[in-house]
């Protein structure tokens, strides 16, 4: 259950530091070449999380969202979610409830996976907060021009590394995986076949 998670007492060093660490974490864990085996996976036994390398990133889809602000509804969800977690936190007395600022558009990573020979594309939703953390930085920077550099960052940037996506399900629709974050270590050097061994 999630209230049984525990966190090491040190935090990983940041960027190029950190990879070596996570790199050592990662390769313990069954990195996937195609979705159909992940999906596969949760239908006979109800996986819910998987690492998978894809082949290939055609593109990124960008869709304005139908209500760029939140409804009613949500943000009376959203602040009870938060009222329900902070029950159990050590919070100042009068501390205001405060409300996440939601994304005007929709991401969507399509990519390919090459499976004996075939290229199958696949479609998913990028809910990292890293994606929206990017989104926001490049609109303070580029305003209305946003899209040229973020596209930049997505299909030309993070591919050019050795891109993994975290794919994940929720609970009540544990049959929709979602892109839950990238993970893209720098790509080790290539070795090169012309240079002689030293001994």
């Amino acid at each position: 259950m999630w209230d049984t998670i525990a966190c090491d007492a040190d935090p990983l060093p940041a960027g190029k530091q950190g990879w070596p660490h996570r790199a050592e974490l990662l390769a313990k864990l069954p990195v996937f070449s195609d979705f159909a085996e992940i999906e596969r996976l949760r239908a006979a036994g109800g996986a819910t999380l998987a690492l998978l390398r894809p082949a290939r990133i055609i593109g990124l889809d960008i869709k304005k969202v139908a209500n760029s602000t939140w409804t009613d509804e949500e943000k009376e969800k959203l602040l009870r979610l938060q009222q329900q977690s902070e029950l159990f936190d050590e919070v100042e007395e009068g501390k205001q409830i405060r409300l996440l600022e939601k994304l005007p558009y929709d991401f969507h990573y399509r990519y390919e996976c090459e499976v004996d020979g075939q290229t199958l594309e696949y479609r998913h939703k990028l809910v990292d907060w890293e994606i929206g953390a990017l989104y926001r930085n490049v609109y303070r920077k580029h305003g209305d021009n946003w899209e040229a550099a973020f596209r930049a960052k997505l299909e030309q940037d993070l591919p050019s590394k050795d891109l993994m996506f975290l794919l994940g399900t929720i609970h009540r629709f544990p049959y929709q995986w979602l892109l839950i974050s990238v993970i893209y270590p720098p790509k080790p050097p290539a070795e090169n076949p012309n240079q002689a061994g030293l001994f």
